[in-house]
């Protein structure tokens, strides 16, 4: 069911009252314990902000098979992370971070409303979205919050059509968050896009400076800085018409052309230029025969360390004055190479630089410590609110450049519990559809066929999975043609370890080919991550027949190889022979028959197994 706008839409009224006659239930008064922040200009407010941290590969977490209704905790943890938490974020703050940066996705929360005419937030998703910029705001931090791994403004190849639905989108989107956060001061940050880029356009460099085609890409990416800054400044409140607005140029690279071309919109009030910057490259990040993780040093290319870094700053600290905007680096990490002692060193000199430009820097962390290519940006240890040991002392000279005390508890890992059959919670009315006490684990795009699912994929019964598995698994109904696979994922939002319960409404809902009737197979699947099934099991609903003697035709209280004889005898006719009924229709279609006999032999196969 779609998230309906509340409040009645009237054709003639402006946008900003539309904003609050229509999205009065998303309001939010302002949290309590929060020091005002008000009156400071652009660089009045980056000049407080220090130094910040990203909560990376969490809210943002994008192309996942859930729908905009399913519970938010489903898409923070698809990529593996733990939701956040007020004690991960104090851990932030202990650590000497005043900063946080919430790269958070939408497009997947966002549904078309008929009767408002725009794209609605799911309701759900934006108190989650408030609830973890409060875990900031409540400690007097400054948050950024932005639009981040969004389909429509990463499009394949920029095009007036595309601009057409990434506006409306943005505008939607951010008509939306200006109303939540209407009451929230000067800590609040929003930041217009991520990376704004084209993915594949022969071109134009998807990681270039955007100049590539004339200057139609570059007017792109400004009128849509242009539709956010009017959406905010539209929405009325005191607070957004003073809030400071970061603005990206082409994939906010920080390279001069893409942020010399950064057009500030006529009357757009306090805003700062967006750029990420992991340089130098093949230092931070890159993995190829020219990549050098020494510090100081210089690439294979011959470019030296030092001074790549020291001429970025400089011509940062010149477009600042150039553009009258501060310029805040929401991005910048490097990533460990098993290289801690030249990361300090780079951390050093990189905000030692920044710091003589007064440009504030947000640290990427994805909580990926380690073995992830030259994306291992782990920080912030994020189970036990520790920090990993190759990056603690990476933020310690980090703070060291600013003079800030910084409390950076040493990693302790958390100890997981342990998977143990003789503690699930199996009813004596469980049908065991599948058992791996070998606990044999599945690969990504792995799958195991589950036999005799028919009868219990109803009304009548609930599927519950025993696994173990860093993402959600799931079950794929499949038909004959190719595009039938049915990806089921569960609407169990429990804390239960190890268990996954899908209903047949979850079923129903997943259907986009054929139907449940019409399904050939019953698979359980691993997508992302390995997965070990241990279980899977049929339950069945109250007033439903015990499983145990459905298939019980001779009524002796088992199902064995002697009801699967009389069935047999019942069906050939032989003079005398007797069945129960009720018990033989194994597929509950009050006919007798050859299908009944087939399912009656899987009972019994599974009886025997048992």
């Amino acid at each position: 069911m779609k998230n309906k706008v509340k409040g009645r839409f009237l054709s003639a009224v402006s946008a900003a009252a539309l904003a609050v006659t229509a999205l009065g239930s998303f309001s939010a008064a302002i949290p309590a314990g929060a020091e005002g922040l008000t009156g400071q200009d652009a660089k009045g407010i980056t000049s407080k902000m220090v130094i910040g941290w990203n909560l990376g590969n969490t809210l943002d977490c994008s192309g996942t098979k859930y729908k905009p209704t399913d519970a938010p905790k489903k898409f923070v943890t698809e990529w593996g992370n733990p939701e956040p938490t007020a004690e991960q974020f104090q851990a932030v703050k202990d650590g000497g971070f005043n900063t946080i940066r919430i790269p958070t996705t939408w497009y997947q929360h966002i549904e078309w409303d008929d009767a408002s005419q725009m794209y609605v937030v799911n309701e759900q998703w934006m108190d989650y979205v408030k609830q973890t910029v409060d875990y900031a705001y409540d400690r007097d931090m400054f948050i950024i919050l932005n639009i981040h791994h969004e389909d429509f403004i990463n499009a394949k190849q920029f095009t007036d059509d595309t601009y057409k639905d990434a506006a409306q989108k943005m505008k939607d989107i951010w008509t939306q968050v200006a109303e939540t956060f209407k009451d929230y001061d000067q800590h609040l940050i929003f930041e217009g896009m991520n990376e704004p880029r084209q993915t594949g356009n022969p071109a134009v460099n998807e990681w270039g400076d955007g100049t590539d085609d004339g200057g139609y890409t570059t007017k792109y990416i400004n009128d849509l800085n242009a539709v956010f800054v009017n959406t905010v400044r539209s929405n009325g409140s005191a607070a957004n018409k003073e809030r400071l607005l970061m603005l990206p140029g082409y994939c906010a690279s920080n390279q001069q052309k893409a942020i010399r071309g950064i057009e500030i919109p006529a009357g757009a009030g306090n805003v700062a230029l967006s750029v990420h910057a992991y340089t130098p490259y093949y230092f931070t990040m890159a993995t190829d025969s020219k990549a050098n993780h020494q510090f100081p040093g210089a690439s294979g290319w011959g470019a030296d360390y030092e001074k790549e870094l020291s001429d970025m700053f400089s011509y940062l600290g010149q477009i600042q004055n150039e553009k009258n905007a501060p310029v805040i680096i929401g991005e910048f990490s490097a990533s460990n190479f098993g290289n801690t002692e030249d990361r300090c060193r780079w951390a050093t000199y990189y905000l030692s630089k920044a710091k003589e430009q007064g440009i504030p820097c947000v640290l990427w962390d994805n909580n990926a410590p380690s073995a992830n290519g030259g994306e291992a940006h782990g920080y912030l240890y994020r189970k036990g609110n520790t920090w990993y040991p190759d990056s603690k002392p990476v933020v310690q000279a980090m703070m060291d450049v600013y003079g800030v005390q910084a409390v950076l508890p040493d990693y302790q890992e958390v100890t997981e519990p342990k998977f143990d059959f003789a503690n699930l919670p199996i009813g004596d009315n469980w049908v065991e559809l599948y058992k791996n006490e070998a606990g044999d684990a599945l690969e990504v795009w792995d799958n195991f066929s589950v036999p005799g699912w028919e009868q219990y994929v109803n009304e009548n019964y609930d599927l519950v999975l025993f696994y173990e598995s860093k993402n959600a698994p799931e079950l794929v109904l499949q038909g004959d043609g190719k595009d039938s696979w049915n990806r089921i994922a569960s609407s169990d939002d429990s804390e239960t370890p190890f268990t996954m319960t899908f209903t047949y409404d979850d079923i129903k809902a997943a259907m986009t080919s054929e139907s449940v009737a019409d399904m050939k197979n019953l698979f359980v699947s691993a997508t992302r991550s390995p997965l070990t099934a241990y279980g899977l099991y049929a339950v069945p609903k109250e007033g439903v027949p015990q499983p145990a003697t459905v298939g019980d035709v001779t009524a002796d209280g088992a199902v064995d190889v002697l009801d699967l004889v009389a069935l047999q005898k019942y069906l050939l006719a032989v003079p005398g022979a007797k069945v129960d009924n009720d018990q033989a229709d194994m597929n509950m279609d009050d006919v007798i028959d050859i299908f009944d006999l087939g399912l009656l032999k899987r009972a019994v196969l599974v009886a025997d197994k048992g």
